[in-house]
């Protein structure tokens, strides 16, 4: 006790202005708190089930730990506060530079900004923990693992159909032409149910020109033979149409039309450690192909018809009880043998390997946490495809067969759909794929994306209006402070009320009238102590000074607002987009083009104002009383 006292009067006599702040025992107090958070945030997800839920990064603003976040900033504030009204140099007159006033600022900031934000305190900790956990060499082989054992989870009938396969390269470089209406019946085709699939080379032609309506015109001879797209790739200056060509048959590769694991070529997840480029939840669509997806897709595809073609069990089971391993370890729920899925995939006389049974992705006897499950979505996606070839009633059954259909497959009639084949071959046997993912996404998301960028901006502000607010009750006192700020009320509410007056009398630009008449008193407000300090009473001009201090960075906003109105103004009636009736990215403004970097700009020029402005508070408080 006696050593503390001892530094206290050495700050004292030393440095007046620290002392006076109490800076250096706040911020030993807030790393103290800091490192609370960050053990609290190692600690927090230890248990791989806490991390298969949509989004782990809410957890701190979700779970609680906001509220102790709070209440720890408060009492901090609270007693730091107290401690320093204790004594205020600048109210009783002890000689003050102009640099200790901004210096004293200064601390108020650094002071405030230490004990507010314990976030990234516990989202340094909670991504060490990830990274100590789940290493990226190791996520890598995990995911490879689960990657190459996904295929044989037949969760989803629409997986293991026939436009799904791209290996081997026929299928990769073919067009599968599903709907029945552009089908050629006198041409090689493959049906199952009322599904029709018939195979296309495919060519391209590009575009450069645009029609009126600012689209890619379709080129010759195709324009006018009104040929059909079979897809397109667009850029900012041209597009790539692609047609469909021939008809080629793939007999020779297809052994059946029924669900088959050679069809699987789903990408469950993808995360490139090296390039930071990842694929969750994306679905491949063939007419709006994006083709780095589609060959990573069929690099599935061709591991999974290997591994078949293999035709060895002992080899596929090792693959499957790597996966349960690595589930049990993220302690994802499932009730899977290793020994019976095997038995399921290579069943007596399935040398095509058809899907013969069905897992679900819910707990049965729970419901899922969505109260979605497996079933329901394979119905919808069979009611989706089946709508492509005939009429369906509301509860999703056929009820007007079209000819077209029984044309191409007279045994429609004979044949079970493809919700009714899953509904008969579903299994007790259950894999929560969502809660695999969502870990997955949670590791990768927590471990790659900028928390600090993303929220840094406001913890600065909240310290920055703080600190101003603190500095003004310093300076001019209570007493004027609260007539500051019914001062600064009364003005927003002339504003308002004689913008809501002006909307109705001259109606039309009401946000340019708002916005000038703001300005124009914001910069009466700045210029008065500026030029007219004397003119006022002192308790008056306090006012002045008191709203110009707290409100000359939202001023500064209003100024950029401003301009980028007029920007927006003037390049919208030349650059427009006539179907979203929006402006073109390169009608950017200001505002845009700075981004982020507009807040820093702000708040540099917040502490040069306040730098500066502290001669103005000698001024007034040279003021006679």
């Amino acid at each position: 006790m006696q050593k503390l006292n001892k530094f206290n009067q050495f700050l004292l006599e030393k440095y007046p202005t620290i002392w006076n702040t109490k800076i250096v025992w706040m911020l030993l107090a807030a790393l103290a708190a800091h490192i609370i958070f960050f053990v609290i945030g190692y600690l927090s997800h230890i248990d791989p089930i806490s991390l298969q839920k949509y989004s782990v990064k809410n957890d701190y603003f979700q779970d609680g730990v906001i509220f102790i976040h709070l209440i720890i900033s408060i009492l901090l504030l609270v007693g730091w506060l107290l401690m320093m009204f204790k004594n205020n140099a600048f109210k009783n007159f002890y000689p003050s530079s102009k640099g200790k006033l901004f210096g004293q600022f200064v601390q108020y900031f650094i002071i405030i900004f230490s004990c507010t934000t314990f976030y990234f305190s516990y989202m340094t900790g909670f991504r060490m923990f990830i990274n100590n956990k789940y290493s990226d060499k190791e996520m890598a082989k995990n995911i490879d693992v689960i990657n190459r054992a996904i295929p044989f989870l037949s969760q989803n009938i629409e997986d293991y159909t026939l436009e799904n396969r791209l290996y081997p390269k026929p299928f990769y470089d073919l067009y599968c032409e599903t709907n029945v209406d552009h089908a050629v019946r006198d041409k090689k085709y493959f049906v199952y149910y009322n599904r029709v699939y018939q195979f296309y080379t495919i060519y391209s032609k590009t575009s450069y020109k645009k029609d009126k309506k600012n689209q890619f015109i379709v080129p010759e001879p195709e324009r006018s033979a009104k040929t059909p797209e079979a897809y397109s790739e667009q850029t900012e200056n041209s597009k790539v149409f692609y047609f469909k060509k021939d008809v080629v048959d793939l007999s020779p590769y297809i052994k059946t039309t029924k669900p088959s694991y050679y069809n699987f070529s789903n990408l469950f997840y993808d995360y490139d450690f090296s390039n930071q480029y990842s694929y969750t939840d994306i679905d491949y669509d063939k007419d709006y192909p994006d083709f780095v997806l589609k060959k990573r897709k069929a690099i599935i595809n061709e591991k999974t018809a290997k591994l078949l073609n293999k035709k060895n069990p002992a080899e596929l089971k090792k693959l499957l009880t790597d996966f349960i391993n690595i589930s049990k370890e993220f302690r994802v729920k499932n009730n899977l043998d290793p020994k019976i899925w095997t038995k399921m995939i290579y069943t007596p006389n399935n040398s095509d390997f058809e899907v013969r049974y069905f897992f679900k992705d819910y707990e049965p006897g729970k419901d899922t946490d969505d109260g979605y499950s497996a079933v329901d979505e394979v119905q919808t996606a069979a009611v989706y495809a089946d709508s492509a070839a005939a009429t369906v009633d509301g509860d999703g059954r056929i009820v007007d067969d079209s000819i077209k259909i029984k044309a191409f497959n007279p045994e429609i009639n004979k044949q079970l759909s493809p919700d009714q084949y899953f509904k008969n071959n579903l299994t007790n046997y259950y894999y929560k794929t969502e809660s695999m993912k969502d870990l997955l996404k949670n590791v990768d998301s927590v471990k790659k994306e900028d928390f600090f960028s993303e929220n840094i901006h406001i913890y600065l502000w909240i310290a920055f209006f703080l600190s101003t607010f603190i500095f003004s009750f310093r300076i001019t006192g209570l007493k004027s402070l609260l007539f500051s700020v019914i001062s600064a009320g009364i003005l927003v509410l002339s504003v308002v009320l004689l913008t809501v007056f002006y909307s109705f009398s001259l109606s039309g630009k009401e946000e340019y009238f708002a916005s000038h008449l703001t300005l124009l008193v914001g910069l009466i407000i700045l210029l008065i102590p500026l030029t007219m300090i004397n003119r006022f009473r002192k308790l008056i001009s306090s006012i002045f000074v008191n709203i110009s201090m707290n409100g000359f960075v939202l001023f500064v906003f209003l100024i950029f607002a401003i301009i980028t109105m007029y920007q927006r103004d003037a390049c919208g009636g030349t650059v427009y987009n006539p179907e979203t009736g929006e402006a073109y990215e390169n009608c950017s403004t200001i505002m845009e083009s700075l981004g982020f970097g507009l807040s820093y700009i702000i708040l540099i020029l917040g502490f040069i104002f306040m730098y500066f402005y502290t001669a103005i508070l000698q001024k007034w408080k040279a003021l006679p009383e």
